[in-house]
């Protein structure tokens, strides 16, 4: 059974507990982050690709780039790859607290969806940089892209399942390919960090001075940036001690202890996040 240890099954739920807590509120600076990410993707592109823009003709194609009520390609697929490790987390809860298979099925369905709608076309998204940026972006893209079209297929097959146990072994499966979801994540922080500072750079790449308050900026996305790094490198440390304790005998008293330390660990980020977003929404 998943979680469930005998003499101590509240102890892990707590643990648990506390750690799903703190994984929410990485998912909400994660979310603000990428809200960042698709504000400036889109405005690089436009910027860059002025036909976009032509009185006389409108292209299909570039919808994404061209509407708010979408994220652009980009943002689409790291946003895609945060919801699926959110809903793989939300059923290593489901298991932890004991829900039933039914439960814990929905849930499922919820991840298939998360993850169907993120398989995205990565041909325009190395529209939002030049040069270097554009390959370096396009391979972040692409190698998402193969882990979502690997993942998708793991995850239809878990919708047949209807017994805890099923679900335990399905996860412990599939646990891989979310652990390279979120280094994939990790990796893209470079590709981000030039499509966010592009507009704070563009009058000093084009030979002109770079003012103090760009500096301030910039600075404040590596900031940025790099808090996101801490947040989903804990998250990798915290998600392999569930998933060792989803393989541990059930009768380890501790093998679901130190999920506590990683959660301190995630509400720091978070909040050293929080404060770098609100120093961007001011300037």
């Amino acid at each position: 059974m998943f979680f469930l240890l005998v003499g101590c099954a509240s102890i892990s739920v707590q643990e648990f507990e506390v750690y799903k807590t703190a994984f929410d509120k990485t998912n909400e600076a994660s979310t603000a982050i990428l809200d960042q990410l698709a504000l400036q993707e889109r405005a690089l592109f436009l910027r860059h690709y002025k036909y976009a823009r032509s009185t006389i003709h409108f292209e299909p194609g570039l919808a994404r780039f061209l509407t708010d009520s979408v994220d652009p390609p980009g943002t689409a697929a790291f946003r895609g790859a945060l919801q699926v490790i959110k809903a793989y987390n939300d059923l290593l809860y489901g298991l932890e607290s004991g829900q039933t298979a039914q439960t814990l099925a929905a849930k499922l369905s919820a991840m298939e969806s998360a993850t169907s709608s993120s398989i995205v076309a990565v041909g325009g998204v190395a529209a939002t940089a030049t040069g270097a940026n554009a390959a370096s972006l396009a391979t972040s893209m692409a190698a998402l892209d193969k882990i979502f079209q690997t993942l998708l297929p793991f995850i239809q097959l878990g919708l047949k399942y209807r017994a805890q146990e099923e679900f335990r072994t399905f996860l412990v499966q599939n646990y891989g390919l979310v652990r390279d979801l979120l280094w994939q994540l990790r990796k893209g922080t470079s590709v981000i960090f030039p499509v966010l500072t592009a507009a704070s750079v563009r009058e000093f790449n084009e030979g002109g001075a770079m003012s103090a308050e760009d500096s301030k900026r910039i600075e404040t996305y590596r900031k940025l940036l790099a808090d996101w790094v801490v947040l989903l490198e804990v998250t990798i440390k915290a998600l392999d001690r569930a998933k060792a304790a989803a393989e541990a005998p059930p009768t380890l008293v501790d093998n679901v202890t130190g999920l506590t330390v990683f959660a301190v660990e995630m509400e720091t980020a978070a909040k050293s996040a929080k404060t770098n977003l609100a120093k961007l929404a001011t300037k």
